[in-house]
């Protein structure tokens, strides 16, 4: 996210170890467990999460 002030900005040391872990596995995908609940539950608020990240990430990278 290019930010260590955003607040979805993942420490680096807790990014490289999950990462590190995945990639020991047959997993498809790297999904860190900070992502798991919000992708795995699709409920009724689902659109405003969706919309109010976007919104995060334009107000993060327009300036």
């Amino acid at each position: 996210m290019n930010s260590r002030e955003a607040e979805q900005a993942m420490p680096i040391d807790q990014f490289i170890e999950e990462t590190i872990a995945v990639l020991g596995t047959d997993a498809v995908e790297i999904l860190f467990d900070a992502a798991k609940l919000p992708r795995n539950n699709p409920g009724p608020g689902k659109h405003g999460f969706v919309n109010g990240f976007n919104e995060q990430m334009t107000a993060v990278f327009a300036g």
